[in-house]
This record gives structure tokens, sequence and C-alpha cells, in this order.
């Protein structure tokens, strides 16, 4: 039972991470209604993609991540192209965290310490780039605490908030910008990098892992919803890219201090899992040392960082559609091979088919390419 617990709070945790805060805004600039239908249609095919992925853990010998499935059941060539997909869209993971952790940790100590907010990044992101280097794997009783944490902070928020609450602050349709909140939203349910912890959580009781995915996916996205709700419905168009930042010009005392160190906590615990997910990518699937494997995980998006990619709804928009849309279609292709070429029988068996596997790359597809011209031209 508690292997259960940690599992789906491993899950529950790598999908609340920073996207949640990014998700008001953009639904406050497409409307309210947007919210429900791009949480129904991508929480499902999300829900979809980490069955999928769990099927491919259980049915390959040894330890991969994404690299090394494809070149197991593929070409060498297929193998990097993958790592690529993995790099790009862990990296615009990252990058976030980084930005949006300045900010908070700015928020939080700036005013007793003074500094920049790239100072606080850059602290921000020592510490955790060491705590990966060093392996620190304290990851799913965090989550699980943190998990814990997120649910009492939005309740708090709800609670203390009501007085600011009014139906008038909800923009309820811009059909403009109606497909504005696909690559958010994926960025924002997404907990592909936790799935192989899970599947290693249940190693011995292997049945309990769809279970585990389910409520992992879902009571994050059910959370998520409640505070996007919650949030425009009391700051309306004044709601901040980063929530919190706006929210804490309606709260003057110790709730904004709260959402701050959950905020905080959710970046950390994800940053974690992102990091040690890329950096096991290096490592377990190209035979890079531990060292190397590291800095190429860790140190890479902070230059990255440096050079100015700093923009946080363009980065989580196209990190969004990269890690959810082109990571989705190379998974979709190798649960095929999978079935075919499966090391092991899987506990998982996923319905999969062409119809259902060419409707979902198309939507990938075409999500991806207006993220992209969406962050280019828009």
């Amino acid at each position: 039972m508690k292997n259960y617990l940690l599992a789906i709070a491993t899950l529950a945790g790598t999908v609340i991470g920073v996207g949640i805060f990014a998700l008001p805004y953009v639904i406050n600039q497409s409307g309210i209604i947007f919210l429900p239908v791009y949480m129904i249609i991508l929480g499902v095919i999300q829900h979809y993609l980490h069955l999928l992925f769990a099927e491919v853990v259980l049915s390959t010998n040894g330890y991969h991540r994404l690299p090394g499935y494809v070149a197991e059941y593929s070409n060498k060539r297929n193998k990097y192209l993958a790592l690529a997909i993995s790099m790009l869209s862990d990296y615009g993971i990252i990058i976030v965290y980084i930005i949006v952790g300045g900010l908070f940790l700015h928020q939080l100590l700036g005013p007793f310490f003074g500094g920049s907010i790239f100072l606080y990044s850059t602290m921000l992101f020592i510490i955790e780039s060491l705590i990966v280097f060093f392996g620190l794997r304290l990851i799913a009783g965090a989550e699980f605490i943190m998990s814990l944490f997120l649910l009492t902070v939005i309740g708090l928020i709800a609670w203390h908030g009501w007085d600011y609450y009014n139906l008038a602050n909800y923009s309820m349709l811009n059909l403009r910008n109606a497909f504005l909140p696909y690559g958010p939203v994926f960025f924002a349910i997404g907990g592909m990098a936790a799935i192989p912890e899970v599947c290693r959580l249940l190693a011995r009781n292997k049945e309990k892992i769809r279970s585990a995915i389910f409520w992992g996916t879902f009571v994050p996205l059910l959370a998520t919803s409640f505070f996007v709700v919650v949030i425009l419905g009391m700051m309306g168009n004044g709601v901040t890219p980063d929530t919190l930042s706006g929210l804490g010009l309606i709260f003057q005392d110790g709730i904004i201090t709260l959402a701050l160190i959950f905020g905080l906590l959710a970046i950390i615990t994800s940053f974690l899992t992102i990091s040690q997910s890329l950096r096991e990518a290096f490592w377990w699937d190209f035979k890079i040392n531990k060292a190397l494997a590291w800095a190429l995980s860790c140190l890479v998006p902070y230059f990255l960082y440096l050079a100015g990619w700093r923009n946080l709804t363009k980065t989580v928009s196209i990190t969004g559609a990269l890690a959810g849309g082109i990571f989705g279609i190379v998974l979709i292709w190798l649960v095929f091979k999978i079935k075919k070429q499966g090391n092991k029988k899987s506990v998982i068996k996923n319905k999969i088919n062409l119809p259902i596997a060419y409707g979902l790359s198309l939507l990938f597809i075409l999500g991806f390419i207006y993220e992209l011209w969406a962050v280019l031209f828009k």
C-alpha cells in the first residue's frame, strides 16, 4: 500500500509543476469556456500516453529512457532522433523551472535580502543541480508531501480569497485565442518522466500500475482546473503570467507566502524528476559517464537561459507542444513495435490501431505547428 501511494504521489507531483502557474494567464486570454474542453480532451490523451509508456517500460528488459527504448526496437538513427526530442522538450521544461523558480524565490526572500531575480534563479538552480549531481533520490516521499501541501494551499487561497471572487472577472470566450491553451495545458498535465519510476515502485504489484497512473494523472488535473477557476474568479484580467506575483497584490498576509513556498516545492521536485530523467537517458542509453551526463542535462539549459531564453508563456507553449505532441508520436509508433517484438509480456496492454495512431499523430503535428507559429509570429 505504501508503494502504491508513493507511485501515485510521484506521478501527481511530476504533473503538478510550474505549468499550473502559467495556465490562469493563458486561459484568461482564450476564455474560461475552453478550460474544460482542453482539460478533458488533453487529459484523456495524456492518460493514454502515460499508459502507452508504461506498456513500453513493462515490455522491455533493463533500465532505459525513451532513446533506449527506441534503440531496442529500431535503429541508431531513430535513437538519436528520440534523444533530440527528449533534449529539446526537457531543456524547455527545465528553463521554465529556472525562470519561475527565480521569480518565486525573489518574491519570498527579496524583501529581506534584496538582489535580482537573476541572482535567485541562479541560486536555486545551483542547489537543484547539485542534488541531481549527487544522485539524492528522495523524490517519491517529497512528492507525496508536496501533493498534500498543494491541496491545502489551493483550499486556503479559495477560502481566503472568496471576498475577491466575482463572476464578472471571467473572460468567457475569445475565439482569436482558441488554440492558445493547447501547448500550456499539455505542459501542465504531462508526467511522462515519472512513468518508469511508477513502474519500479510497483514492480512487485504490477497489477496496480494502471490504477496508480489513473489517479496520478486525473487528481492533479482536477486540482489544476480548480486552481485556474479560483484564480481567474479572483483576479480576472489582473492575472500575471506566473500567477503568484499578481496574487501577492491581493493577499498581504501569510497566504501568499504559503503559495510561494508551495510553488518552490513544486518546482524543485519536478526539476529533480525531469533532470534525473534526462541524465539517465544520457547515462543508461548512450553510456555517457555520470558527470558528463549531469552537465548535459543540467548545465546546457542554464546556458540557454543565460543566452536569453526567458519568455515564460512562449517557452511553456512550445515545450508543451513538443513534449506532449512530438514525444507522443514517437511513443505511439514505438508501441506498435513493442506489441510485435517486446522482450516480455506486459500486464498493461493498450488498445491501439492505425486510425488511433494517425488521428493522434495528426493532432500532435498540427498542435506543434500552431504553437511554433504563435511563438515566432503572433
